[in-house]
């Protein structure tokens, strides 16, 4: 947990000083370790006795925080106790219910002893841990080491330690958590501090067993110029860690209350693997909890949890457990991957190829089998390749590749590869050896199309062909015969089918291709193009494989002088809050140096958003800076640097930004396709980096016509809703504007299903529909359940497509069969925490 430093208590000057590192501490990874990546991990636990008998393997467990915050109760403990248990997350080895920020406010009676609220805690505390013990879990509770908390002030334990201690083990706690917020307010030395609290716990007066865990959460320069330094950072929580806690964090949040980031757990990854040796038995390094549903895909959350299972990391819930879907809950309680995070040897996994958008780690474990876990970080999928040799295991004539996510077992001649999809991770368990003729290892890679320049992802123009390739391969040490590739392309697109039907010998593979054209008029949005190979193995046995790539259709390249912030993206990545069109990262105007800017884009570093010109547009003039907003946090951090790129070329680089000026600039777009605007943290990390594109203008050419859908215009478009909250008008969903929102009515909150009907002012023959969700920091109202209706006259309605959508900000396209009508009602059968929103609708016609 973490917060702003600004509130520090006034007249603290006490100083510690700097605490040498203990004699047995672990040395630091040097270059060429593994996890620089350069070789099979090997990692020999670190030498270190343990403070107590407690995590022989990596604990695991629930935390109040990202879930909840600080809004939670006694009854709230209670209930989520009961969703850990009844749920099947204890049976599957969870076990600490952990209070975090928000248990206690600060107080002390006479004598100093803690006092708890009683409305919050009628039962008082020692009651919330007998019952979290009576349903067979273990208890933990948090502080900080100095006299405030990151949640306010006095909620710290400093001068107070022993007592503190000895006043949870009272209640029955088995598991402290201590933060440093208030220890970085008073300059304290972590490895002292920690050090201290150790020997209290050690010494409670009920001579109970307590889990220790470490959360120094500041990195260099975050409270402060030039503090705390590296050395009192949580980058050198390592140093003293092994013998001073069961775990230590070693890096920031991966997140906030209701939200955690993909960006920020990779962040967390990285940090987390440069120590590998300073883990083991008793003492792990922690990069904070896993982060299902809190804004990561269900892909991405998965690859969380390998990847922390890949560390020996703690495994600790950050999510609502009462609220998780069933398929999150399966996930967490995989018994595969679990074993491989509880496994006995206790050695972390490292990178053992080299940094990049695929990678490969490895975990050794008990018995001489490895974990090995191949990682795409990127926005498409890849094909991660490896071998045995190179994750370490002897020479032999098979491996046994067990796939612990789809539960299958195949046989491999040496080379490991999957094809991954993007934001996600495959985890296989490799075995040398063998006692049963398995299935060859095989790989289908995800079809691809011809790379864009100045744009990783896969894009196809409507009206336009393109060459899909995809190849298989065979690992095994068997032949495939009778192989066969088939590509399924989207209703109405030409050039898919079947091809092949030879025989790929062991450690070979066979590649097809074919032409696949985009119908003219196609709508934006992202459209499947799947590849399946068939094959035969060991004579008479059948295989399959399938994958998959989602090609992008872009939105229609603006046309005459505009703004940019009405055109939607391509993609957007920012730091750790969304990218927003015309407001600043947090929701408020756009504001430079007192300057309000009515459009543009708000960002948090760092930040890459791309938009599809199409080669349409001249030139863009805008005005970047730090938004004055960070002033009313901290006066810490607020620096950036500002980029625009035209196809992968640099035309405009602002340098190092800070708050005190802003920087107007004007760049010639002349035949650029793909416009990329990144933002950069100046190298000082990314805290309050609140960064601002203001006012970005365009100046393009006439409207495209060759193979662009064709939309009713939407000048003088009248829309009406079934219910729309103050300031929240069904208007807005064809104002062209994609900062504004239609929002049905909340206070009170009207049932779904709710719906907005557009006048399209005459009869058109209509055939397809453009949603484009809100594009602000909330996701509430998102349609994801969803029937779109037309009428002739206002009164009588016909359906004519129904479906799902995904809940994310993407655009989202439905086509249909041509109709005539005048009027088109699109209706919300399930959204986003049960309401109704849109940005912006779009209507097409036919040509």
């Amino acid at each position: 947990m973490r917060s702003s430093l600004a509130g520090a208590a006034a007249g603290i000057t006490l100083l510690l000083g700097l605490a040498a590192a203990p004699a047995n501490a672990a040395p630091a990874v040097a270059a060429g370790s593994p996890a620089g990546g350069s070789r099979p991990a090997s990692v020999t636990p670190a030498a270190t006795t343990a403070i107590n008998d407690l995590a022989r393997t990596p604990y695991l467990g629930w935390n109040t925080y990202y879930g909840l915050g600080s809004a939670y109760d006694e009854a709230t403990i209670e209930s989520e106790t009961d969703a850990i248990v009844d749920r099947g997350l204890a049976a599957a080895g969870y076990q600490y219910v952990w209070l975090d920020g928000g248990w206690w406010s600060g107080t002390r009676d006479a004598q100093g002893n803690i006092t708890v609220d009683s409305a919050q805690w009628p039962s008082g505390m020692k009651a919330v841990a007998d019952y979290i013990h009576a349903r067979g879990l273990k208890a933990g509770i948090y502080t900080d080491a100095g006299k405030d908390g990151c949640g306010g002030a006095n909620q710290g334990s400093y001068g107070h330690y022993q007592q503190d201690v000895n006043q949870f083990a009272g209640w029955g706690f088995d598991a402290v958590k201590v933060d440093f917020c208030g220890g970085t307010n008073l300059r304290l030395a972590p490895a002292t501090a920690y050090g201290q609290f150790r020997d209290a716990l050690l010494a409670n007066s009920s001579h109970r067993p307590m889990l220790f865990n470490i959360c120094n959460p500041f990195t260099p320069g975050a409270a402060g110029d030039n503090y705390p330094p590296v050395e009192l950072s949580v980058y050198s929580s390592y140093t003293f860690g092994p013998t001073t806690g069961n775990s230590w964090r070693t890096d920031t949040d991966a997140g906030f209350v209701h939200s955690v980031q993909w960006s920020d757990v990779l962040r967390n990854l990285d940090d987390d693997a440069k120590h590998p040796e300073a883990a083991g038995p008793g003492h792990w390094n922690d990069p904070d909890y896993l982060g299902p549903e809190l804004g990561m895909t269900a892909a991405q959350a998965q690859a969380q949890f390998t990847m922390w299972s890949v560390l020996a990391a703690p495994l600790i819930v950050g999510s609502d457990v009462r609220s998780l879907s069933a398929a999150t809950v399966a996930m967490l309680t995989n018994p595969d991957v679990l074993a491989v995070d509880q496994d006995r040897l206790g050695v972390q996994g490292t990178r053992v190829s080299a940094p990049g958008q695929g990678e490969v780690w490895v975990r050794p474990l008990a018995g001489g089998d490895r974990a090995v876990a191949l990682l795409n970080r990127g926005s498409t999928p890849l094909t991660v390749t490896t071998s045995a040799a190179a994750v370490g295991l002897g020479d032999t004539a098979r491996y046994t590749v067990d796939d612990l996510w789809a539960h299958t077992s195949t046989e491999s001649a040496g080379t490991i590869r999957a094809t991954v999809p993007a934001g996600s991770a495959v985890l296989y368990r490799v075995s040398a050896g063998g006692g049963q003729h398995l299935a060859p290892a095989t790989a289908l890679s995800a079809p691809t199309v011809p790379a864009t320049p100045g744009w990783g992802g896969n894009l196809v123009l409507p009206g336009t062909s393109s060459t899909v390739t995809a190849t298989f391969a065979n690992d095994g040490r068997d032949p495939a015969t009778g192989v066969g590739l088939t590509l399924s392309v989207p209703d109405g697109w030409t050039g898919g089918g079947s091809t092949g039907g030879g025989t790929v010998r062991a450690n070979g593979h066979a590649t097809s291709t074919w032409q696949v054209t985009v119908p003219a008029g196609t709508l934006p949005g992202t459209y499947p193009l799947t590849v399946t190979a068939d094959y035969r193995w060991g004579g008479y046995q059948t295989g399959q494989r399938t994958g998959q790539v989602r090609v992008q259709v872009p939105s229609t390249p603006p046309a005459g002088a505009g703004q940019l912030s009405d055109q939607p993206w391509l993609d957007a990545s920012s730091g750790w809050q969304v990218a927003a069109p015309d407001t600043s990262v947090g929701g408020n105007p756009i504001t430079l140096g007192g300057t309000g800017y009515p459009k543009g884009l708000g960002v948090a570093s760092p930040s890459t958003v791309d938009y599809y010109l199409g080669g349409n547009c001249t030139s863009l003039s805008g005005t970047v800076g730090i938004d004055d907003a960070v002033n009313n946090v901290d006066q810490q951090g607020g620096t950036a640097t500002f980029t625009v790129s035209g196809d992968g070329r640099t035309r405009y680089d602002s340098g190092t930004v800070d708050r005190t000026a802003a920087h107007p600039f004007t760049v010639d777009l002349t035949g650029v396709r793909v416009l990329t605007l990144t933002v950069g943290d100046a190298g000082d990390g990314g805290y309050n980096d609140r960064a601002d594109w203001a006012g970005l203008t365009l100046a393009c050419g006439a409207v495209p016509a060759d193979g662009w859908p064709s939309f009713v215009d939407r000048t003088g478009l009248v829309a009406t809703a079934t219910t729309a909250h103050d300031g929240y008008p069904a208007a807005a969903a064809v104002d062209s504007r994609l900062s504004t929102i239609w929002h049905d009515e909340f206070s009170p909150q009207a049932p779904l299903p709710q719906a907005v009907t557009i006048d399209l002012g005459r009869t058109h023959t209509v055939d397809g529909l453009t949603y484009q969700p809100r594009m602000d920091a909330s996701t509430t109202g998102t349609i994801t359940g969803y029937r779109i209706e037309v009428s002739a006259d206002g009164q009588t309605f016909a359906p004519v497509s129904s479906g799902t959508w995904t809940d994310d900000r993407t655009l989202k396209s439905v086509a249909f069969a041509p109709v005539q009508g005048r009027y088109v009602r699109l209706v919300a059968t399930a959204g986003d925490g049960g309401y109704a929103s849109a940005a912006e609708i779009r209507v097409r016609q036919t040509q």
